[in-house]
């Protein structure tokens, strides 16, 4: 009975314990960019299953969808915000036209466009960031160092590259100092610099990446 005893219990320990040294614990998780149901995204990645079903109508939709938020934040954003707001929602426009007439022929057509898309809506964040930390509204600067970070992973992740170490460890800096503003606490006026200088650099490398080539 003893044994049996034992037996039961060191089952349980092992099944209790499991997902901690399960290869897919919630500290990788948690590395992954989380996309809200209302972010560009989300449609973005209908469109793509849309677009190998070749159900290009409704694929062209959601890429209109994913259009639509960017032009929502291109309204509230300045001069040089809503240029490059503008310009990738145009782009995601005309993505969706040739999607619906045929005339993309690979998904990385789509996932290029995607990528432009999201490193456009980082640097809509970077400015945020700048102009909100000269006005010293930190829990603004915070937030918007944090999506210039999340936005800026997405766009890797569209884009199929994968950031370079530094460029990670850039964007990681930014999301703690964000963090740190949006607490309220913890923050250093030199740490806040060091993260929105970090996130511009790492921007301009990686637009370098996904321009168009027949620019």
């Amino acid at each position: 009975m003893h044994h049996k005893t034992l037996l039961f219990t060191t089952l349980m320990f092992l099944l209790i314990m499991a997902p901690v040294f399960s290869p897919a614990s919630s500290a990788q998780a948690a590395q992954e960019p989380s996309v809200k149901a209302d972010e560009p995204g989300s449609h973005f990645q209908k469109a793509v299953e849309l677009f190998v079903k070749k159900d290009l109508k409704t694929a062209a939709s959601e890429i209109r969808k994913g259009a639509g938020f960017l032009k929502r934040k291109a309204k509230s954003a300045t001069k040089e915000g809503k240029e490059g707001l503008s310009a990738s929602a145009q782009e995601l426009e005309k993505l969706a036209k040739d999607v619906e007439r045929g005339g993309v022929t690979s998904e990385k057509q789509l996932k290029d466009t995607f990528a432009r898309s999201y490193e456009a809506l980082s640097k809509y964040e970077y400015r945020r960031a700048s102009e909100s930390w000269a006005k010293k509204k930190t829990r603004e600067t915070g937030q918007a160092l944090t999506n210039a970070a999340q936005d800026m992973e997405q766009a890797a992740k569209w884009s199929g590259r994968e950031l370079e170490t530094g460029t990670a460890d850039t964007i990681d800096y930014a999301r703690v100092v964000g963090g740190k503003l949006i607490k309220g606490a913890g923050w250093a006026a030199d740490e806040v610099d060091k993260g929105i200088k970090g996130i511009s650099s790492a921007l301009s490398k990686f637009g370098e990446k996904v321009e168009p080539k027949d620019k």
